[in-house]
């Protein structure tokens, strides 16, 4: 599971995700725009490939499980986000459609812990309805 990348193609943009150490990480590629832009169904296929990864990379016995104290991100008028190193992963319900959108500003892959990424895959679910 260590050597394998995944390009998730998305309604817009794509995002490249693979396991770097005792990270996941993302790579986004926005083509045209700013942002990537996911369809429900491209919600759902993010959440279970995430999902996927981190239960790898948890039941890993040379994983060293950093306990959750606190919530990692911030909730701004219905949009999270998190502060990552010197990055910024957003998340929020498409104004203009059917979706989600996603910007990343600073480092390209992002490196997320493990906590970071359960969090993203609960505001996903939240706002994939």
């Amino acid at each position: 599971m260590e050597n394998q990348f995944f390009n998730l193609l998305l309604k817009t943009g794509n995002i490249l995700i693979f396991r770097n150490e005792d990270r996941i990480s993302l790579q986004f590629n926005y083509e045209n725009g700013d942002h990537c832009f996911l369809a429900p169904t491209d919600t759902q296929d993010l959440i279970q490939l995430l999902t996927m990864l981190c239960q790898h990379l948890w039941e890993d016995k040379n994983y060293k499980k950093i306990p959750y104290i606190k919530q990692l991100f911030v909730e701004n008028k219905n949009a999270f986000s998190w502060g990552i190193d010197s990055s910024e992963l957003t998340i929020e319900r498409s104004k203009l459609g059917n979706g989600i959108v996603l910007k990343h500003q600073g480092d390209n892959p992002l490196n997320l812990e493990v906590n970071q990424v359960v969090e993203i895959v609960q505001i996903l679910e939240r706002l994939n309805i």
